[in-house]
């Protein structure tokens, strides 16, 4: 597993250039019977087309030609061995020589030829000419050769063992470079404060690492929204839980205080509506508190809307007797289904058909209808209580807004919460007023995949 990207990035491009580099030496020792030789070779042509000048130059003087043969002996004596000459005339008498003493080599073929002397592998050149009529031949030694290739490989090393600490630091300049972008956006999370979460600078950020600051970054948000959500329903509970305990407090008093047994009775009836009043303001708070946007539906799968329509229909019906209200549900068919959360869809259908029976007079009427079209499946409550106000339709998804002078009891965070499910639903919610102009009709509009 790697632990530190420098100190991998670091390695691995040292061992890349050393092994490049070493492939290159070996390569070029490799290949020098292709480079090296032809140029050692073509230095013999020279050599002997040099010789054959001076030659011609000796021949037409005296003095000039001791001259000039004393000074190829000199040259030739510091070549310690590894190189000689000798100059045939067609007669077969030995011209010219270098002070090496090697066998006769007159017979030697013309041209390239390979000749063991003196226990040695020699590199012969011979050559004619028809003008002087002489046959002029040089040679070199393999070992001088060999030497040539090994120096270069040595030189290719010491080169390599004298730049290599450059190479080790300016491959950590580079690493360290291409890493700054990291290290800011380290130094930059680090240094916060627990609290702020803002999304973290995307500019200058490397196309490598783009990805992981965005989910960093969408992080960020959802806890920034769930830390949000948290506070908010610390103090929407204070501010909604005021009511509802100071009027328990106040019927508990009566109900010590007094003596007469009704008053009494009043008062502990009182003080079960209010404890049932925190109970279903505490639940909604709880439902609307869970329903963050981190859950948009990440275990979505079909659920049937008509079978868990009739499941919490058939769990609010003792609610809808109590106010004498006749309830409802049909459908064009049986199998509608929607993409979702059947735990979350199962809040909305209860606070939807809930709001309807709580603001239904008695002897009313709720009507549940699921409507199959083409491009969606449409969801829709109607009832027959005093209806929304066009002006306030927008605003009873507020939370803890409630329509002036109501008399149903509640805590103005049921709508709230289905705007919160349809809107992780990707459906659309639409009110109008029911048939006659009477009641409302409550339209949810989901989708089809």
């Amino acid at each position: 597993m790697i632990r530190s990207i420098r100190y991998f990035l670091l390695v691995s491009l040292l061992i890349s250039v050393t092994i490049a580099s070493a492939i290159t030496a070996i390569g070029n020792y490799l290949l020098d019977e292709h480079v090296v030789q032809p140029s050692l070779d073509n230095q013999l042509t020279k050599l002997a087309s040099f010789i054959d000048i001076l030659s011609q130059s000796a021949n037409e003087d005296e003095y000039v030609r001791r001259t000039i043969i004393k000074d190829i002996k000199q040259a030739m004596s510091a070549s310690k061995q590894n190189f000689l000459f000798q100059v045939w005339d067609r007669s077969g008498q030995l011209l010219l020589h270098s002070t090496n003493e090697f066998p006769e080599l007159k017979n030697t073929p013309f041209g390239f030829s390979d000749q063991m002397l003196d226990e040695k592998d020699w590199r012969i050149y011979t050559m004619s000419d028809e003008k002087m009529k002489i046959k002029i031949i040089v040679g070199e030694t393999y070992i001088t050769r060999t030497q040539l290739a090994d120096d270069i490989a040595r030189n290719n090393a010491y080169i390599l063992l004298i730049t290599y600490p450059i190479f080790g630091l300016l491959v950590w300049l580079i690493v360290s470079l291409a890493l700054r972008s990291v290290t800011r956006v380290t130094g930059e999370i680090s240094n916060r404060a627990s609290t702020y979460l803002a999304p973290v600078n995307m500019s200058q950020i490397p196309v490598e690492i783009e990805p992981l600051v965005s989910e960093l970054n969408k992080l960020f948000i959802r806890l920034k929204l769930a830390f949000e959500r948290n506070k908010r329903f610390a103090a929407d509970a204070a501010h909604e839980l005021r009511t509802p305990l100071a009027a328990l407090k106040t019927q508990t008093q009566v109900a010590i205080k007094t003596e007469d047994e009704e008053d009494r009775n009043l008062a502990f009836s009182k003080v079960v509506q209010s404890v049932d009043r925190c109970t279903h303001v505490v639940t909604q708070l709880l439902t609307l508190s869970r329903l963050g946007e981190e859950k948009a539906l990440s275990e979505a799968k079909p659920v049937e809307l008509h079978k868990l329509a009739t499941e919490i229909i058939a769990y609010l019906v003792p609610q809808a007797l109590e106010k004498n209200i006749e309830i409802e549900l049909t459908s064009q068919k049986e199998d509608e289904i929607i993409e979702g959360s059947d735990a979350a869809l199962g809040i909305l259908i209860r606070n939807v058909v809930d709001n309807a029976i709580r603001y239904t007079p008695a002897q009313g009427l709720v009507k549940v209808e699921l409507l199959d079209t083409e491009r969606h499946v449409i969801f829709r409550v109607t009832d027959t209580g005093p209806g929304i106000p066009p002006e306030l339709r927008e605003r009873v998804f507020e939370r803890f807004f409630r329509i002036p002078r109501t008399q149903a009891s509640g805590s103005g965070l049921g709508l709230a919460i289905v705007s919160q499910v349809a809107d992780l639903h990707h459906a659309s919610i639409l009110l109008n007023s029911g048939p006659g102009n009477q009641g409302l009709q409550f339209d949810i509009i989901f989708p089809k995949k």
